[in-house]
């Protein structure tokens, strides 16, 4: 399994290093702030109030997997890193145009 980091407030999901901000994460539940998921699938989820930014509590979950959410984090990361590779291959397509011109 991957290394995740999720911060609700900056919309950010993060997969092994390469991360994405202001991605909609409206399937996350409203008392996550964060989370730190670690490669054998357990996370540390931040919980609290995210209009204060509260901390309330942090809670260890063994398998992510476990979370009903859980499935929405790669499909929103692979979205955004998708989108990414279709404007770097749209960019190189318009350059290689030029130069061919």
């Amino acid at each position: 399994m991957a290394r995740y980091t999720i911060i609700a407030d900056d919309g950010f999901i993060s997969k092994d290093g390469v991360g994405y901000l202001d991605l909609t994460l409206s399937w996350l539940p409203d008392d996550i702030l964060a989370v730190q998921a670690a490669v054998d699938g357990s996370a540390d989820l931040e919980k609290g109030v995210r209009s204060t930014r509260t901390i309330t509590a942090n809670e260890l979950v063994e398998d992510v997997t476990t979370l009903s959410w859980w499935s929405n984090v790669d499909a929103t990361w692979q979205a955004a890193y998708d989108a990414e590779q279709a404007e770097i291959a749209a960019e190189q397509a318009a350059k290689e145009a030029e130069s061919e011109a």
